[in-house]
Order: C-alpha cells, then sequence, then structure tokens
C-alpha cells in the first residue's frame, strides 16, 4: 500500500507535546517542508532531540514557540555562526534545556533503537562537567570486572522527522550525502515520517536493500516535497541558498524572525505555495551546484 502524502497530511497528527527526533546535519538533508507544516499548524510544547549537529530547522521552532524541551548537542547556522534564536531561549531560560555532547546523543538514541534502559561507557566525563549539568548522566558499577563506568540513558521519540533524496511508495529509503545515524534514530521513533525529493514510480525498480537507508517496514508516512530540504541541501540535487540564509540569520539576530516566517511560513497554504514564492528560476539555479 502507498505511503505518500504531503508534508502537511504528514504531520497532521503530530498533537502539542510530542517529542521529536529532528534528522539533518548542519546545512543539508533538514527535513525542511515538515518542519515548516509544523510551524503552520501552529504546534507547541514540543521536546526537540535533533541529532548533534543542528541547525536552523531547531532554530525556526524555537522562534515560532514550539518548543519546551531541546536536547541540545550544537545549535548553529554552520558558516553563518550561532543560532540566534536558541541562544536567545537559552539566555532566557524560556525553553528547558538538556545538556548533552555527541555521545549523549548517539548512544542514547542507540540505546532507546534496542530498548535498553541505558548503555555504559567508558568514564568518559571525568575531566568535564557535563555531569554536573545534565542529571541524565550517571555513573555504575561494571558487575563483571567492578570498575566504575558512565552510562547514557535510552533517549526515544514518538516521531521521527527526515528528508531524504529518493524514497518508494512503500517507504524505502535514500539518504545522500553526509549521515548521522538516521536509521538508529527512525528506530528509536514510533512513528517515522519521512519527507524525500523524489518519489520513485511504482512499475520502477526497488531500491537496492544495500543503498536503502530507512527500510520501509518502520516508515509510516512519505511525504512528496521536492526541494523538501530547502533553503538548505539536499546532496546530489541542490546545493544550499546562501541569501535565503543570510536573509534567515539577519532577521534572527535583530529579533525578527516572526517576519521571516510570515513571508515564508504562514502566507502560504502548502509546500507547493512555499515553491511558487521562492520561484522557480531560483530554486533550478541551486541545482547548479551539482553539475
Amino acid at each position: 500500500m502507498s505511503k505518500v502524502t504531503t508534508p502537511d497530511e504528514a504531520v497532521a497528527d503530530i498533537p502539542d507535546g510530542a517529542t521529536i527526533a529532528l534528522g539533518g546535519v548542519h546545512s543539508h538533508n533538514s527535513p525542511m517542508a515538515l518542519v515548516n507544516a509544523l510551524i503552520r499548524r501552529g504546534v507547541k510544547d514540543l521536546e526537540l532531540i535533533p541529532t548533534p549537529s543542528a541547525g536552523p530547522p531547531v532554530d525556526m521552532l524555537i522562534a515560532a514557540g514550539a518548543v519546551r524541551k531541546l536536547h541540545v548537542s550544537y545549535v548553529g547556522l554552520e558558516f553563518l555562526g550561532l543560532a540566534p534564536n536558541f541562544r536567545r531561549a537559552a539566555q532566557e531560560k524560556t525553553i528547558e534545556i538538556v545538556e548533552g555532547d555527541e555521545a549523549y546523543v548517539v548512544y542514547g538514541f542507540r540505546a532507546g533503537a534496542s530498548r535498553l534502559p541505558f548503555l555504559p561507557l567508558p568514564p568518559l566525563y571525568e575531566g568535564t562537567d557535563l555531569p554536573k549539568v545534565n542529571p541524565m548522566i550517571k555513573t555504575t558499577t561494571d558487575p563483571y570486572t567492578g570498575r566504575t563506568v558512565t552510562t547514557i540513558p535510552a533517549l526515544r521519540a514518538d516521531y521521527g522527522l527526515f528528508h531524504a533524496q529518493v524514497a518508494d511508495r512503500k517507504g524505502n529509503t535514500q539518504i545522500f550525502g553526509q549521515r548521522r545515524f538516521e536509521d538508529v534514530m527512525a528506530k528509536a521513533s514510533d512513528h517515522v515520517i519521512i519527507s524525500s525529493d523524489e518519489i520513485l514510480d511504482e512499475y520502477a525498480p526497488a531500491p537496492d536493500p544495500r543503498i536503502v537507508s530507512i527500510p520501509g517496514a518502520i516508515v509510516e508516512r512519505v511525504a512528496h516535497a521536492p526541494y523538501g530540504a530547502h533553503p538548505l541541501s539536499s546532496p546530489g540535487h541542490y546545493g544550499y541558498d546562501r541569501d535565503q540564509l543570510v536573509e534567515y540569520r539577519d532577521l534572527a539576530v535583530a529579533g525578527d524572525t516572526a517576519k521571516y516566517l510570515k513571508e515564508y511560513v504562514h502566507s502560504v497554504d502548502d509546500h507547493a505555495g512555499y515553491l511558487e514564492r521562492i520561484g522557480v528560476t531560483r530554486l533550478l539555479g541551486l541545482r547548479q551546484t551539482f553539475r
């Protein structure tokens, strides 16, 4: 049965207060079409667990007032500096922040994907203050050696949102470019939603299992979203839109992200309207990056 839908329909059932695992690394492979749809819906009180290299989607959700709690390793705009809305929210304590490094996020999701209560690590944090600001990082005694080990608690999400370059109608997903561990994040999510630049025709050959990033068996919905990562990049398909990212950064620094959201999110009805707002000439120009 086909799982193909639109970005807005894909996130229509995500309730206030949901915990969301958010894919994407720095300036690429972020599910921007799904994030825009969430913001248009006005979802509130989300708990976000993004990849260790989170970027504009997290900053936008914070600016939209959609975030209650954030597990954070890093949130930035990469070559454009730190994420202004995240920094402002942290300074003003308007959202709850769970401080975690890359190991906390990666091993937390691995434990969650394996349905384990925690994962033990060597005592990595003895030289840091992280356990002081994150009481979820604890130590215990290795029952086999008697040595002290650090434990990372399991992280699980109600929904996992990811962007892919290619997917078939059953949800078999191929993610190109630099990937973190979207497959593990997906397995640690109760509901997996994919946005994809391309959906394979039903008569096309099935994707090679060796290059499937997330198997269709655990995917609930696939949103057809050409340029679904814009203004970020989708490796092999299009580059990032530097001009729009600069526009976002400047408005965010000035504390006027609401203007950006009004222009590109709230004033359009859906993802098709968003693409019309950006313009076909500008979008096609981004593909030149990969010629």
